[in-house]
């Protein structure tokens, strides 16, 4: 399972418009997988999402700012054939 992340926009000082998006593959083809975004220092959840199923695509919205590398994000498998994959140190981004 391999995902790669989407920057959207430019730095602001705004807490209310940040964003993470990315896509999600399985052996090369686009999956549906839940997406959780955790904080790293204390491991609260802070969105939940599904993948899309026919494009892989994943957006969540809206999150407030976090220093950066300081978020990770766990696709999961629910098919239990493949171990989640983790990408640690993610910074969000600012949508507008």
């Amino acid at each position: 399972m391999v995902f790669d992340f989407i920057t959207i926009g430019k730095n602001a000082p705004r807490t209310d418009r940040h964003a993470l998006g990315g896509m999600v593959t399985v052996d090369g083809s686009p999956a549906e997988k839940r997406i959780i975004v955790l904080l790293r220092r204390d491991f609260t959840v802070i969105a939940t999402t599904l993948s899309n199923p026919t494009t892989g695509e994943w957006k969540v919205e809206g999150i407030n700012e976090y220093e950066k590398r300081e978020l990770i994000i766990l696709a999961l498998d629910s098919t239990g054939v493949y171990n989640a994959e983790v990408a640690d140190y993610v910074t969000q981004v600012v949508t507008a």
